[in-house]
């Protein structure tokens, strides 16, 4: 048997060793964390509330006459608009008219005296106190003449303003008293809608700002896919009666497009937020962290471009139900990573897991 020269096999031994030293010198490549994320989206989509309502005229009267009598002039309609000043219903008048004629003629007669009274005066051929009596049986007369220019008025019903006749109580030809309903006029330029608003809600549904991103909106149960925008009228500062709510209504222009009338249902569309665009973000609280380097509060964002996540400084607000508010730091769009975030580092390569939407 053959041996192999020490020289060999040292050198055989050597290049064993240093191909093994080499290999276990190799690092493995660190793994991709993947990671959960949250995308910030508009958050006055969030506060954007839908209220029932019901749509309500502007204006409306009662309207009835201010004497009794026999109704012998009505042939309105419901749903017939009129015009201002129009003769909406008219009263036998005949009996106003004979009550005038004499208070004209007492009128005649009193001036007739009064003047003749003067002249005798000034020649002193009577005493002043007939003179006065004289004067104030004018001025009785006057005051006589005119109730009974009332009285002959008041036998027709007049239109106050434009509108439309929504309701007729009365037939033609019926005998009526004085100030028993006729009819009902709504006005007809705009129209009203009213809702009910939870106290806790109160305050910012009679928060109007004109320059707020979104105006408060309604959409009619006959147009569903269209809406309108309305402005803030007027709301009560007490409850209304059986329930914890305030009634607030709102006003806008008729539409032309669509017939509503009063009565008719809706739905009203308002931003609680005031105006505040991404005040208040509630995110999950797994998703905050406090920083060991100087105790600030951060996220971790993730970057499209990248692939990477970075740190991003938020302020905290109230701890809800839903999570922690975020006051400032985020912006819209951003990504943030929310769960396992006490693993990360700043630049650290990560692949998303699964994405959800809603902040």
């Amino acid at each position: 048997m053959k041996y192999l020269p020490n020289t060999l096999v040292v050198a055989m031994l050597a290049t064993i060793l240093a191909g093994c030293s080499a290999e276990s010198t190799e690092v493995a490549p660190q793994p991709i964390r993947p990671v959960k994320l949250l995308e910030v989206t508009d958050i006055n989509a969030a506060s954007i509330r839908v209220f029932p309502a019901k749509v309500a005229a502007t204006k409306q009267a009662e309207l009835g006459f201010r004497v009794s009598g026999q109704l012998i002039d009505f042939t309105l309609v419901e749903g017939v608009h009129v015009k201002k000043g129009a003769v909406l219903a008219q009263l036998d008048d005949r009996d106003a008219r004979n009550t005038l004629l004499n208070r004209e003629a007492d009128h005649e007669l009193a001036t007739a005296d009064y003047k003749r009274k003067g002249e005798l005066l000034r020649r002193q051929l009577i005493s002043p106190a007939d003179y006065d009596l004289a004067k104030a049986q004018l001025k009785s007369a006057t005051a006589a003449l005119a109730n009974a220019r009332d009285q002959l008025s008041y036998t027709s019903l007049i239109a106050p303003y434009d509108g439309t006749v929504a309701k007729i109580s009365i037939d033609n030809f019926q005998m009526i008293q004085a100030n028993q309903s006729v009819l009902i006029l709504q006005k007809d330029n705009d129209i009203d809608v009213v809702i009910q608003v939870p106290e806790s809600m109160a305050n910012q549904a009679i928060t109007f700002n004109p320059n707020a991103k979104f105006q408060p909106q309604v959409r009619f149960s006959n147009q569903a896919e269209k809406s309108y925008q309305v402005s803030l009228k007027e709301y009560a500062t007490q409850v209304t009666p059986g329930t914890q709510s305030y009634e607030v209504v709102y006003t806008l222009p008729r539409p032309t497009q669509i017939n509503v009338l009063p009565g008719m249902s809706a739905e009203l569309m308002l931003d609680l937020s005031l105006g505040n665009e991404l005040s208040k973000t509630v995110i999950p609280a797994s998703a905050v962290m406090k920083r060991d380097l100087d105790g600030e509060s951060i996220v971790w964002v993730y970057q499209d471009e990248t692939g990477k996540v970075t740190p991003k400084i938020v302020t905290l607000g109230r701890v809800t139900t839903d999570g922690i508010e975020i006051l400032t730091g985020l912006s819209l769009g951003d990504q943030l990573v929310v769960a396992g975030v006490q693993y990360l580092s700043d630049d650290q390569q990560v692949k998303p897991l699964r994405w959800q939407r809603g902040v």
